[in-house]
């Protein structure tokens, strides 16, 4: 039973002999100011018009015989995100009452509630003007939106018993995150017109957020430099990662997203390739060691190839960090991890230096990560597929779809 039937419901039962109004706890009173209205009903209702990449490139191409027109770039937008925003909040309200109530997720709740209200309410965009304060709106509503993330694992951890089944769970996640990644992308992508627009800016190698000229290969390296670092501030030391190109044209894709599931893909292997050798060796001076003489043969490779036919590019991650025994199906799991979940004083711990307290950096996270690359994989038409042999290593194949063809099957 979804919540708002379970109001009614409860309201329904607690009228009492005297025909007073119906009393209900503190957490339906706070669940019931999420009720429906007619506007958000409208909005849910109306279907997601998708758009497509090479649409999009198309769209604000030099080439283009009609200019970009910010105002309508901005209206469509804005149309787009009360759709979108209303189908984000239709998934909250569909929950279960115990899962929906946990205050952590009421909250995000109420975020997209607050968004919908601020953009129902913002008039047309007819003038240069309205155009820029949409521009500074969405601009604030990205900032103020970087960790939803962070608060739907959290608020889905601790509800997590609530759900009936993880079935339940999983496709109210899937819903959310596919529908934040499309608004994100259509944000961001507005956003870089916005400025290049109004800076008189113009440069072949960027259309809104899509680079022209995506390199996989410096992606990977600077992917790999990354990892690379936090891994030594985490465990001192450094398993070499050897990079192996066989894609050297470049296509248009949005980088932020190739970076996002590299490096939690990254991680994962350079992690487990320190943490078996920690547990084989028992000195970290041994490891080290280990690693360094290992260089000409390295315990991570990462491979690059394209197949244009097929019109996708794959990414394939081979590590010698002795594998694990779990299913595909589990490691995919939210909220599944294979590292211990720390204590609230672990997690409060922190290391000060002078006044100012400084995290401890992680290579690990809280079960979201895998999934969530996973949905990205699928979003871009392409999959993310693990072999695993338990005691030696696992592959993992990245394969993501190209958005500047012709075909619909990447939708945005």
């Amino acid at each position: 039973m979804s919540n708002y039937r379970y109001l009614s419901t409860a309201a329904a039962k607690s009228t009492n002999k005297n025909n007073q109004g119906p009393v209900l706890s503190e957490v339906a009173k706070r669940l019931l100011k999420f009720a429906p209205d007619d506007k958000l009903n409208h909005y849910f209702q109306r279907p997601i018009a998708y758009c497509y990449g090479n649409r999009m490139i198309e769209a604000c191409s030099p080439q283009n015989l009609t200019p970009v027109s910010l105002i309508k770039t901005a209206s469509e937008l804005h149309d787009q995100l009360l759709v979108r925003v209303a189908h984000c909040i239709y998934h909250f309200q569909s929950l279960p009452f115990l899962p929906a109530t946990n205050p952590i997720l009421l909250s995000i709740h109420d975020r997209y509630r607050k968004l919908f209200k601020l953009l129902s309410q913002f008039p047309s965009i007819k003038t240069d003007k309205d155009e820029e304060e949409f521009f500074h709106t969405i601009r604030m509503f990205k900032g103020q939106n970087q960790d939803i993330i962070g608060q739907l694992s959290n608020g889905c951890c601790e509800a997590r018993k609530h759900f009936k089944s993880y079935r339940i769970m999983k496709t109210f996640l899937d819903n959310i995150l596919h529908d934040r990644l499309s608004m994100r992308l259509l944000c961001e992508h507005y956003l870089e017109l916005h400025k290049r627009e109004k800076k008189n800016i113009s440069n072949d190698n960027w259309r809104g957020a899509i680079c022209m000229n995506f390199s996989p290969a410096k992606t990977v390296q600077q992917c790999i430099d990354d990892v690379s670092s936090v891994c030594f501030e985490t465990y001192g030391v450094v398993p070499h990662v050897h990079m192996e190109n066989h894609m050297h044209e470049t296509i248009p894709f949005f980088p932020d997203i190739v970076e996002y599931i590299l490096r939690e893909l990254l991680k994962n292997s350079v992690r487990a390739i320190v943490e078996y050798n920690k547990a084989k060796l028992q000195n970290l001076q041994d490891v080290k060691r280990f690693f360094e003489e290992s260089q000409q043969e390295p315990l991570c490779k990462v491979l690059i190839t394209t197949d244009p036919d097929d019109e996708h590019f794959t990414i394939v991650i081979q590590d010698l960090g002795g594998g694990t025994d779990q299913t595909n199906e589990k490691i995919f799991q939210y909220l599944f991890t294979s590292v211990p979940i720390p204590t609230q004083e672990e997690e409060n711990e922190e290391m000060n230096i002078g006044s100012y307290p400084v995290s401890k950096p992680r290579m690990f996270g809280y079960g979201f990560g895998l999934p969530i690359c996973l949905l990205y994989a699928q979003f871009f038409g392409g999959s993310l597929t693990f072999r695993q042999v338990a005691r030696i290593g696992s592959d993992v194949y990245l394969r993501l779809g190209f958005i500047h063809t012709n075909s619909e099957r990447i939708k945005i």
